[in-house]
């Protein structure tokens, strides 16, 4: 089974420009440096914006066939940012960014529960969280905190947004500053390995 959700595709001057947000198109140089956390948690709530009809205050805009215009995402890395505001140390905490993002959406109408995964000890137990959500449209945000993979030696201290799957690739679908990527999940969650990773997946409140 693969499955995709809706993750905006960035359109600028009329090109595509990104796979959900990117932080270097931040204004300010700390926001560039730190700005992850905000930029997946922008993209969590366009994609359920564009995805749930009960979630579309998550990304309030006028017409939504602006969703995906620069501008209008930048508006919303922009207010997310101030939910999201990191510390000298960046954003490295996943009860924070559950709390933060759950304060966001409540500001905006809507009541999120969480649930959070701090150092999962099995690949078997990463995907068991993480792929249900997926299955029932749940984007799921993910921080890599260290991992000695080759192939992720530029995203240590860092969050990228769980987009979709591939179980015959056995493959993630994230969006990491703007690219799509796909992920062996084997690779990602090899216990051979001494990895600190987190993950943060939402749900509507009953």
């Amino acid at each position: 089974m693969r499955k995709e959700l809706h993750c905006p595709q960035i359109i600028k001057d009329g090109k595509t420009i990104g796979y959900g947000g990117n932080q270097e198109w931040f204004p300010g140089d700390f926001q560039r440096l730190a700005g992850c956390g905000s930029v997946t948690g922008s993209n969590i709530a366009a994609i359920y914006a564009l995805s749930w009809e009960d979630f579309k205050d998550l990304y309030p805009i006028k017409d939504s066939q602006k969703a995906a215009d620069y501008e209008q995402y930048l508006n919303l890395m922009q207010t997310m940012y101030r939910y999201m505001k990191p510390g000298f140390m960046g954003y490295p905490l996943i009860g924070r960014f559950a709390k933060d993002f759950k304060r966001y959406a409540k500001d905006h109408g809507i009541t999120l529960s969480s649930e959070q995964l701090f150092l999962p000890k099995s690949k078997e137990q990463a995907l068991d969280f993480i792929l249900p959500a997926l299955k029932e449209d749940h984007p799921v945000a993910f921080l890599i905190l260290r991992h000695p993979a080759h192939e992720l030696r530029e995203d240590n201290w860092h969050w990228v947004t769980i987009t979709g799957f591939d179980e015959e690739e056995e493959k993630l679908i994230w969006s990491n500053c703007g690219e799509c990527e796909e992920i062996d999940w084997n690779m990602l969650f090899d216990t051979d390995k001494k990895y600190y990773v987190g993950i943060v997946k939402f749900k509507e409140e009953e």
